[in-house]
Order: structure tokens, then sequence, then C-alpha cells
């Protein structure tokens, strides 16, 4: 396994593991549990920033390369040549640079003498935009898997 698909799986996987301690975390502050464990989504958030960061400039470090970027065409492409999924990857990207944007100005907001509370909420929505891109770009080798599947057999068989 070349060192780009480890860094994307291990991105997916810190995905599930962020996503389940924030739940936890929410669980167990509704529940009426100390205020220490607020923290415990951030480790796997500075780890997934920094695997998303990689992920984020690979395709411009490889350049033109499309074999060192370990991008691979889709069957469903635009006039201009992009797949879905492609379209998927950079939307995904820049809404994570949108997430993180609206994340630092919700702390600057914050620490202000009259806080500005409603600003809280801005991150929600890029927020939402990296759940959906995160699930489907998740979800995409699982289907190619059951699409290659389906050829081999519906394939007629040489004897």
């Amino acid at each position: 396994m070349n060192w780009n698909k480890r860094i994307r799986q291990t991105h997916r996987w810190l995905a599930i593991v962020f996503t389940t301690t924030v739940v936890l975390t929410i669980v167990a502050l509704a529940l009426g549990g100390p205020v220490w464990v607020s923290y415990l989504p951030l480790p796997p958030l500075a780890l997934l920033l920094f695997s998303g960061l990689y992920l984020f400039v690979l395709p411009y470090a490889a350049g033109r390369n499309r074999q060192a970027a370990d991008i691979r065409p889709r069957q469903t492409t635009d006039n201009r040549g992009r797949s879905t999924a492609q379209w998927v990857r950079q939307l995904h990207r820049w809404s994570a640079i949108v997430f993180l944007s609206t994340v630092l100005a919700t702390f600057v907001a914050l620490a202000q003498e009259e806080p500005i509370v409603w600003v809280s909420y801005l991150p929600l929505i890029p927020l939402a935009a990296l759940l959906l891109t995160g699930l489907y770009m998740f979800a995409l080798p699982y289907a190619a898997k059951r699409r290659g599947a389906r050829r081999t057999l519906s394939a007629p068989a040489d004897a």
C-alpha cells in the first residue's frame, strides 16, 4: 500500500473517531458530566487537520503527474473532463478551509468582552458540507467494488 492511500485511510478513520468523540462529548455534557470531556475531540481534530492539509497540498505538489497524486479518473465526467468525484473532493477541500476560517472567527468573536454568540453557529454550515462530501468520498471505494463485482458476475463466461 502506498503512502497516499495510507494517509487517505487514516484521514477517513480520524473523521469517524472525531465524529464519535463529538457525539459522546455532547451526550456526556448533556448528562452533566465533567467539563474536561469537552476537550476529547481536540486530538482527533488536530490529526484530522494535519492529514487534511497533507491531502490538500498533495495534488498541487504533484503537479500534472496524476500517478504521483494517486488520482484515478472516474466514469462520469463533465464537459471539461473533471469527474464527479474530483468536484466533490475539491468542494470538500474548500469547505474545510471555510470551516477552519469560521472556527477561528468564532474564537475571536467569543473572546471579546461582550461575545457575539450567534457567530458560534457559523461553522455548522461548512461542517455540514464537510460531512456530506466526506460521506460521499467514504462510500466511493465501496461503490466501485460493488460495481466491479457486478460487472464480473454479469460478464459472460468464456468456456
